[in-house]
């Protein structure tokens, strides 16, 4: 065993007997039945109260719930873990017994998560990311175990020897400080810089309303023509201060969950490993292995763009940011444009240290771009013009003011996303490249080893002028993430595809 104190004979025990899952996991486990289910309780509850109170719903709605309930108490009976020197195996399963075999080199990424609630106890709640394309097939989580089951499985990952605290400790040493070979942890200002620059807001609005809609079917029709009534003898102005403070509130929303989420944020890296640590209502803490990462991305939207800030994420072969409703892994919250490369090196030693010199798409070949996006727009306008005209002709020429505006929107959309493509080879097998689209600019680091798949997409008329698009395919939790840099000189393309082809 790779332990080195008396709490030997206790880790023995634990890699020989299958181990149960603490009763505060079954609350956890409740939790995660709750948010798995919820979106079925709102559409049931709206419909069976939409005709008015009811017992009969009242009855449904509790059988539901203990229904969930039930599910969750009978996970936790059917779960059990155990952990040796090669593996976790993790046992479970309703009605069919499921065993995952899960070896230590296997694993991508682990992260500890633990509520609030948790850390009195000393109890986290483990996720083991693998990179097997089966989605949550290819992990698994142990709800509220002690963290002295999660340094035993980093013990093991790197290949150390351990020294554990006994069951009954609930908080490690503080007095052993680690050592690390590079450390971050944001500042107070760039985090309230990150939270005010997010354009979060938007994905609140939009489940507000929603929200809003299926409220709508369980308020009477009285109420709402009641409030309806009350909101057509306002002014204007009161109409277009309540519309602001909507979306005040939605913004607030939006700034205050950045903050609890990244509060005290800290990157560290030591020998291969980096750690990343945030939260305050749930601490999060992701450690992967720096050979595991796919690529790294830096991502600025426009108002990011305009005050030089950005956002590096590690793409990775695992769903180790489910939380964050992608599979990428944020290593750097905020950090100046010009610092990013700077400060990312010194964790990822393969990311340049300084911006190289990019093979940008010519000039003469920003009109393709413009084009393109004003085509779809002018169908899309010029249908929505013909329904108002047709059925709301008093509505016409505001529409075709608005449609004038979004079409200028858009041909400036073009532009950006021309402007900003390149492409750019690092050293010997580092690849650069940079594209814009929907207001965003985007960069990614790419090793040779790392790209699935290299093309070079050509049309006739396209071979004619001498010019391609360049597509490559990276590894990205259960699938793949596609990034394209159109209309770049042939022989660029081909440079890059002589380039991948030696590898």
């Amino acid at each position: 065993m790779l332990c080195a104190n008396r709490s030997c004979n206790w880790l023995r025990w634990l890699a020989m007997t299958p181990n149960r899952l603490p009763l505060l996991a079954l609350p956890v486990m409740i939790g995660q039945e709750f948010k798995a289910w919820w979106y079925l309780l709102i559409v049931a509850g709206s419909s069976v109260f939409k005709n008015g109170f009811s017992w009969w719903a009242v009855l449904s709605i509790g059988a539901a719930l203990l229904f969930i309930i039930g599910l969750a108490a009978v996970r936790y009976w059917r779960f059990s873990y155990l952990i040796d020197d090669t593996a976790v195996t993790i046992n479970s399963g309703l009605f069919v017994k499921k065993v995952r075999h899960i070896p230590y080199p296997n694993i991508q990424t682990l992260s500890h998560q633990q509520w609030f609630f948790l850390q009195p106890f000393g109890l986290e709640t483990l996720n083991i990311e693998t990179s097997s394309k089966d989605g949550k097939e290819g992990a698994g989580t142990l709800y509220a175990v002690s963290t002295s089951v999660g340094q035993l499985i980093e013990a093991h990952r790197h290949h150390q020897p351990l020294s554990v605290t006994e069951p009954s400790e609930t908080q490690l040493d503080e007095s052993a400080t680690p050592t690390f070979d590079a450390r971050y942890q944001i500042s107070a200002r760039d985090l309230n810089l990150y939270a005010a620059t997010s354009m979060g807001f938007l994905a609140i609005l939009a489940a507000l309303g929603w929200l809003w809609n299926k409220l709508d079917d369980v308020i009477p029709k009285t109420w709402q023509q009641n409030a309806f009534d009350q909101l057509a003898h306002l002014a204007v102005l009161v109409l277009v201060v309540f519309g602001i403070l909507f979306l005040a509130v939605a913004v607030l929303i939006s700034y205050l969950n950045l903050l609890q989420r990244y509060y005290h944020f800290t990157l560290t890296k030591q020998a291969h490993t980096l750690t990343a640590t945030r939260g305050f209502f749930k601490r999060l803490e992701v450690s992967v292995r720096i050979s595991r990462i796919q690529a790294v991305r830096m991502r600025q939207s426009l108002l990011r763009h305009w005050l030089h800030l950005t956002t590096i994420q590690a793409l990775l072969a695992s769903n180790a940011a489910d939380e964050e409703k992608d599979n990428d892994l944020v290593l750097l919250p905020v950090i100046k444009a010009d610092q990013a490369l700077t400060r990312m090196h010194h964790f990822v030693d393969w990311v340049p240290a300084t911006t190289p010199d990019f093979i940008r798409v010519p000039r003469t070949n920003h009109w393709y771009y413009v084009r393109n996006w004003l085509l779809w727009n002018l169908l899309f306008v010029a249908i929505i013009s013909f329904v108002v005209g047709h059925f709301w002709p008093q509505w016409l020429l505001w529409t075709m003011v608005l449609s004038a505006l979004w079409v200028l929107i858009q041909s400036l959309q073009g532009w950006y996303a021309a402007k900003n493509a390149g492409v750019s080879i690092i050293y010997a097998h580092t690849l650069l490249v940079q594209n814009g689209s929907l207001w965003n600019l985007t960069q990614y680091v790419v090793r040779r080893q790392n790209i699935q798949a290299l093309s070079l997409n050509q049309s006739i008329w396209m071979t004619r002028k001498h010019i391609a698009h360049l597509e490559l395919h990276i590894r990205r939790g259960d699938g793949n993430e596609s990034v394209e840099v159109r209309y770049l000189k042939a022989e660029t393309v081909e440079k890059i595809l002589d380039w991948y082809q030696q590898r």
